[in-house]
């Protein structure tokens, strides 16, 4: 069967990717598309690979991809937006808000006055207007002030002062190169890790496997009836023991499954199952086992 590659599961999309890259070339957007596409790869590439290690690399190896993705080396043009700032600014000058308390103390203070004359009459004309001179002085001070407050010139940032804002636009041509290359050194990595799991493996077939002994079989097939009647944690992991040493010297621990009640003898009970596992080399019986039925 041939093995998954991440290439070319990247390879396979790169119409999509360039299509979204073209779409928006601003570097946030398309540090996005890149990291869209490598989650494609690594979703498809658990899908098709039998070894959970590969896997386990592969997204390791995919994650650290896209956390390092080199973004900046894709940036193929680089714009600048400028705004100048006018230093004798522009439009009306505004009224504040003393400006229009002072405007709006006068003319109460001037119409006090004017109607505090109306009001004294003919006999005391001529007293009542030196009265009134004061709020008329005070009135006309306020509408001053109003006018020179509102006349005042605001505040203006300096003169060629601008605000500059850079954008950044990627080469769709570099981001999909720089991709591939980070793809294609994971890919090598995968193809080490894939080798040397197959030398562990042929080493492990060629190596001589140790005959042994039946005195050794009766004692681990008893070892091993005592742990499936006991069936605490020290009992599991003393069986796995038992057949990892077992495995490697040829011999698999069988339980009872149906068509290979050859292998055990039968003991009548309320339900079915294995008492002691059959021993079996090559293929071979090497010791009976012993089920309930």
């Amino acid at each position: 069967m041939e093995q998954a590659s991440l290439l070319p599961l990247l390879e396979a999309d790169k119409e999509m990717v360039m299509a979204s890259l073209a779409k928006d070339r601003a570097l946030p957007a398309a540090q996005a598309v890149l990291e869209k596409a490598v989650d494609r790869v690594m979703y498809r590439y658990m899908e098709q690979c039998d070894s959970a290690e590969l896997r386990d690399s592969a997204q390791y190896l995919l994650q650290t991809l896209k956390n390092t993705l080199p973004m900046m080396d894709t940036v193929g043009e680089a714009r600048a937006w400028k705004k100048e700032v006018d230093s004798r600014g522009t439009g009306k000058n505004k009224p504040g808000m003393l400006a229009i308390g002072l405007l709006l103390l006068g003319l109460v203070l001037i119409f006090a006055a004017v109607v505090g004359v109306l009001v004294a009459g003919r006999m005391a004309g001529a007293l009542a207007f030196v009265k009134a001179l004061l709020p008329v002085a005070l009135g006309a001070g306020s509408l001053y002030g109003a006018g020179i407050l509102t006349a005042k010139p605001k505040k203006r940032e300096a003169p060629g002062q601008e605000a500059v804002r850079m954008e950044y636009l990627v080469d769709s041509e570099k981001a999909w190169h720089c991709l591939r290359g980070a793809v294609l050194m994971a890919d090598n990595q995968l193809e080490r890790i894939r080798q040397e799991q197959a030398i562990s493996l042929e080493q492990a077939a060629q190596a001589p496997k140790r005959e042994v002994p039946k005195g050794e079989l009766d004692l681990f097939a008893e070892l091993l009836e005592s742990a499936y009647a006991s069936r605490d944690d020290s009992a599991r992991e003393t069986v796995s023991a038992i057949r990892f040493y077992l495995h490697n010297a040829g011999i698999d621990v069988v339980d009872l499954e149906a068509g290979q009640e050859n292998w055990f003898e039968f003991l009548p009970a309320g339900k079915s199952g294995t008492i002691r596992p059959a021993l079996v080399r090559g293929g071979k019986l090497a010791k009976k086992g012993v089920a309930s039925r």
